[in-house]
């Protein structure tokens, strides 16, 4: 591995590239998502966009299709984030865990607005929920798997795919036990796999061999996060991307602060490169 980037050499760097203003609208995705949207990157619509409790209490639930994510606006780490795999009847809503109500439903935006995931006052985005490409089926069979890629401006450093595990309970986060893939900068190939701490060959759950396979759409993907940078004035940066089976690669967030575990998973120091 080349010279790892440790969080205070991370931290300086990155206020060096952008500015404090860049760095605030970040932490929002509907600001974000504006920011891309009017630079021509491909993002999820926007299904609905509840700004108060009263909203929240007044909103038609059974006007959203039938598979949905409602998420804050201003959190992260997957905290807050609901998922809706199907609508059961007039009243009920099969979730990822389990079910939920129209009152239940109501309750959580609002648990979202008052900021119970964010730590401050929020809103509630809600988007249509997405579906893995047919060629990522393999590397994520539980949830939807995202590209990671950590840019300087628009030049890639780094990437990975963050796939699903039983372990992580369907979410994609390294942190929750998600499965991280090392990544090829030049063709989206997988040529390392970390998972807890350890190397391994192939998925945890499934068995299936991860080695060698390949991201669909990588140039695509590339491109559309390196249009990020300059969409949100950010210096430093890690987009994350979605390649859904209709849309195509989309970009689901940016991050002004990417982590460093990155490092451990593509086997790449970044320091080397700044």
């Amino acid at each position: 591995m080349t010279r790892v980037l440790g969080l205070n050499a991370r931290n300086a760097y990155i206020n060096s590239r952008s500015s404090r203003r860049a760095i605030l609208d970040a932490r929002d995705k509907i600001v974000t998502k504006r920011l891309l949207t009017s630079a021509s990157v491909p993002v999820p619509p926007s299904l609905a966009i509840l700004e108060t409790s009263r909203e929240a209490s007044q909103f038609d639930w059974g006007a959203l299709p039938s598979a949905w994510v409602m998420k804050p606006s201003r959190g992260s780490r997957g905290r807050g984030v609901l998922v809706v795999n199907d609508r059961l009847d007039a009243s009920t809503w099969q979730l990822a865990g389990g079910q939920a109500t129209a009152g239940e439903l109501t309750d959580h935006a609002i648990q979202i607005i008052e900021g119970e995931h964010s730590c401050e006052d929020d809103q509630v985005l809600i988007e249509p929920l997405l579906r893995p490409h047919p060629e990522l089926v393999a590397l994520c069979p539980r949830g939807l798997c995202d590209v990671r890629v950590i840019f300087d401006r628009a030049r890639p450093l780094a990437a990975m795919l963050r796939s699903p595990t039983n372990a992580s309970g369907g979410r994609s986060n390294l942190h929750q036990g998600g499965l991280g893939l090392g990544l090829d900068l030049a063709t989206g190939a997988v040529w390392r796999v970390h998972h807890g701490g350890q190397h391994i060959s192939r998925h945890p759950d499934t068995g299936v061999r991860l080695l060698g396979c390949k991201v669909p759409h990588w140039s695509a993907i590339l491109e559309a996060g390196s249009r990020c940078s300059g969409a949100t004035q950010l210096g430093y940066l890690g987009v994350d991307i979605v390649v859904d089976e209709d849309r195509g690669p989309m970009v689901l967030e940016v991050n002004s602060h990417p982590g460093l575990e990155i490092q451990n998973v593509a086997g790449l120091g970044l320091a080397h490169w700044l």
